[in-house]
């Protein structure tokens, strides 16, 4: 049951979705950054060392069960040669909910522009981010860091990463670290991406689930060809490697070939430039309303069809469990998302009518 992220990492976020063990771990916290890290987490830790079952990572032992890659599995290995400090070696940070975007999939706690649009944190036009005090407590938790993640919200856009790294800089600590920024890479911010070369490397991970105008809708209001020519001028940075970070769910199934002809398109383009892109593929699973495992029967025959010799193709082996509640939940959700934003999925999906009644 050794967990590395457990023993070596955290998780620090903004007050709308509080501090963690991870960013699995159900159990969250409101203390300060320094209590939850050698107070509220050290039990945790100990279990872990010893091999015990913590509530915390219920998520993850009930993936590997079902013979899921757990987030558990993942840390082992990328941290495998990491040692143990009474300091943090690395910090999964989610500084604010600030996001352009309100993906359909996504919620208030992450996106700024999603809290906007169904009235919550009115007292900040729906942000929420992290305070000063606990930024500075982060700061002083950073001195033996290896390793970060960061997202969001958007992090590019969001100010306090640059902050953040401008500490790290000013005390000679960001040459020491690997970063991981989860980004939906609609734009490329100069003042954010001016740090990246002082970090002992990086890796741009973009979040794309579908291709062309359904992603736009997934990832409302998102621009597809904008995103794609960005992910081409990740190139032009020396110590960058790119991810594409794919979560599949119903509205990625519609056109599934496509994108993945996109990314052997991208493949190539990196290649030719001796440049890494690599694909990293999970699915969603949370709102159920997007769960592939709740599409229709006719969608799922078509969709593993088209991912027959892909990296996709782990997915048929799943996909034809018993369906979790009626289409019509989806359907029902859809509907409220086009009367908020004023839209008709057929101009973004138009196979959508095949399998299922019209939205």
């Amino acid at each position: 049951m050794f967990c590395k992220q457990g023993i070596l990492g955290v998780q620090f976020s903004h007050p709308g979705r509080g501090h963690g063990l991870c960013c699995a771990a159900g159990q969250r916290y409101h203390n300060r950054p320094k209590d939850v890290w050698f107070n509220k987490l050290s039990e945790s830790r100990r279990n872990i060392s010893n091999n015990i079952k913590v509530t915390d990572c219920v998520s993850c032992y009930n993936n590997e069960s079902r013979g899921i890659k757990s987030f558990r599995e993942i840390y082992n290995e990328q941290f495998k040669n990491f040692k143990s400090t009474t300091l943090p070696q690395h910090m999964d940070l989610d500084f604010s909910n600030f996001c352009n975007l309100k993906c359909v999939m996504c919620g208030p706690s992450r996106s700024s522009s999603w809290a906007k649009e169904v009235g919550v944190f009115k007292e900040n036009n729906g942000l929420v981010s992290i305070t000063e005090n606990d930024l500075k407590e982060i700061c002083d938790l950073s001195h033996e860091l290896q390793y970060i993640t960061i997202q969001g919200g958007e992090p590019t856009i969001i100010k306090e990463y640059q902050t953040y790294f401008q500490f790290l800089k000013d005390k000679d600590i960001i040459k020491n670290i690997g970063l991981n920024v989860v980004t939906n890479l609609t734009n490329i911010n100069e003042k954010f991406f001016d740090y990246l070369p002082y970090f002992k490397n990086v890796n741009i991970s973009v979040s794309v689930d579908a291709y062309g105008a359904a992603n736009n809708y997934i990832r409302y209001p998102s621009n597809f060809e904008k995103i794609s020519d960005n992910i081409r001028q990740l190139t032009n940075f020396n110590n960058l490697t790119t991810t594409i970070d794919t979560a599949i769910q119903i509205l990625s199934m519609f056109n599934i070939k496509e994108f993945i002809n996109w990314f052997k398109e991208l493949e190539f383009y990196y290649h030719k430039r001796k440049k890494y892109i690599g694909q990293y593929i999970q699915y969603v699973k949370y709102p159920e309303q997007f769960y592939i495992l709740n599409a229709p029967t006719s969608l799922k025959d078509n969709f593993v069809k088209d991912i027959k010799d892909s990296k996709f193709e782990y997915l048929k082996e799943k996909i034809y469990s018993v369906n979790l509640y009626e289409y019509s939940r989806t359907i029902k959700y859809l509907q409220l998302i086009n009367k908020k934003r004023n839209l008709e999925l057929k101009n973004f999906i138009p196979n959508f009518e095949l399998h299922y009644q019209s939205v």
